[in-house]
């Protein structure tokens, strides 16, 4: 195991941290002269110095070498370590009271773009607070796309290899580096929440709304500035806005820059993107039907709430426009079974992720034919191209470890002392990084402040776990990854 390179990124990694902290105080300090420097200053001074301390005793004049199992602790340790230091304003901010694991579980929360709060009033708060949470959603969201479209491909997690492949020299490759690829991400995904800013602010939100639910929405994490989320606003504008900023965030970042680099019918074409399509106009229309046969609620009413809520809770993202918890017992059956799509690779929406449910479907479906018919050949396609066997396999093994999890995940919080439908939500909705489900103490406006320790432990290993794609954390809890 080589240490060094894995400790230096981590030390950059809080370094970078440590300065976006000045962010919000700065912010706080253009917008009302106040300046929260105290509250801010221990968790910013010791980001700064452990960074610090890691990248100077780490530092060689050597080239840094990464490989596979290095790139796997890597990714592990830094989904661990800073959402702790990210913590620290949290905890460290008076006005919220909070402990240092419910500032932990928050961190993780908005890091890894979940969207599940343990804060009471979250319209009831320090602004310089408010604008923390949603910078953390916009770097958690970036580091996932980041690893989606760079990290797993590399590390074969859950038939993600399929990505590799597309993007070699062999094929088309986006971009000719790592380091451009991750620019341009970068450079799509601010762009979008720029543009569904200044369309947010047009509809006649607040600036401090429009940024934050802007960054919100692209990143799928469904954070609020108020405790009635979308419904606070009443603003059927701005529900379009978001509802097209979800969708966008939803899929995958990278393929518009097809579009730009003129190569549209590449995009058309792409089969996750048109399975993402059909998806949520299928799902939509259904909710919608249903919602509309089974309530007092008009039909242009029904289309509303039934499309918003669908594609919030498909994208991951957690929005609402309505108090679907009370939709009757479909609902509470229907969004968990909507929670376990995702949206697409490369995109900042957790869940099992559309490539895998279509990589899934065509092997089923070649087995089948298989049977019906023993002497012919059928091969499972995807994106027009064969699917070689041991990424179906990959697929295979995380679709069943994905639902497994959830299972002991809600077994332990049940342990807990959670009724069986609370359980199973809130290990549906962390692992798939939604953040709002249905049942007595996960509703969408019900804070988990109220939760004890061990639920609050078992939903933060769940929301990890989810970001990593399973095999990431896993892999290095196994005894055979330490042996040389």
């Amino acid at each position: 195991m080589n240490w060094s390179p894995v400790l230096f990124i981590n030390g950059a990694f809080l370094s970078v941290l440590g300065v976006a902290m000045c962010l919000p105080v700065f912010l706080e300090f253009l917008l009302s002269g106040s300046f929260p420097l105290r509250e801010f200053l221990l968790p910013m001074s010791g980001c700064l110095f452990v960074g610090g301390a890691l990248i100077f005793a780490n530092k060689s004049s050597e080239p840094m070498k990464l490989g596979t199992a290095d790139t796997f602790l890597l990714t592990s340790l830094t989904w661990l370590a800073v959402p702790f230091w990210a913590g620290l304003p949290f905890y460290c901010c008076q006005a919220l009271d909070l402990s240092l694991l419910d500032s932990w579980f928050e961190a993780v929360s908005d890091l890894t773009t979940t969207g599940s709060t343990i804060l009471r009033d979250v319209s009831d708060m320090p602004r310089w607070i408010t604008l923390w949470r949603f910078l953390l959603c916009y770097i958690g969201g970036a580091g996932i796309m980041l690893m989606g479209m760079i990290i797993f491909p590399i590390l074969k997690i859950g038939g993600m290899q399929l990505f590799r492949t597309e993007s070699s020299d062999k094929t088309e490759k986006i971009m000719p580096s790592a380091a451009k690829t991750a620019l341009w991400i970068l450079i799509i995904y601010s762009s979008a929440i720029f543009l569904s800013f200044v369309l947010l602010k047009i509809t006649g939100l607040s600036t401090l709304d429009s940024l934050c639910y802007a960054i919100s929405a692209v990143s799928t994490c469904g954070l609020s500035t108020q405790t009635d989320s979308v419904m606070a606003f009443n603003n059927k504008g701005a529900e379009l806005v978001l509802l097209l900023s979800m969708m966008v965030g939803g899929s995958s970042l990278l393929l518009y820059l097809r579009l730009f680099n003129g190569k549209a019918a590449l995009f058309r074409k792409d089969a996750q993107l048109q399975g993402y399509g059909r998806t949520l106009l299928f799902s939509a229309l259904l909710l919608s039907f249903l919602r509309w046969t089974t309530s007092d609620a008009s039909l242009s009413e029904s289309l509303r709430q039934g499309v918003f809520n669908t594609v919030s809770v498909i994208t991951t993202t957690g929005f609402f426009n309505d108090h679907y918890e009370k939709w009757g017992r479909f609902a509470w059956v229907f969004f968990p079974l909507l929670s376990l799509i995702g949206g697409c690779t490369g995109s900042t929406s957790g869940g099992i992720k559309i490539f895998r449910l279509q990589i899934l479907i065509q092997f089923i479906r070649a087995h089948i034919l298989q049977l019906c018919r023993p002497h012919g050949i059928f091969v499972p396609l995807y994106n027009g191209q064969k699917v070689p066997e041991h990424v179906s396999l990959s697929v295979f093994v995380f679709c069943i470890l994905y639902i497994s999890t959830i299972g002991a995940a809600a077994l332990g919080l049940a342990i807990c002392g959670l009724d069986f439908v609370s359980a199973f939500s809130m290990a549906i909705t962390s692992l798939g990084n939604v953040g709002v489900g249905v049942g007595n103490d996960i509703g969408p406006m019900i804070s988990l402040a109220p939760l004890a320790m061990p639920p609050k432990i078992i939903l933060m290993i769940c929301m990890i776990l989810g970001r990593l794609e399973l095999l990431t954390l896993l892999t290095i809890l196994t005894p055979s990854f330490w042996k040389k």
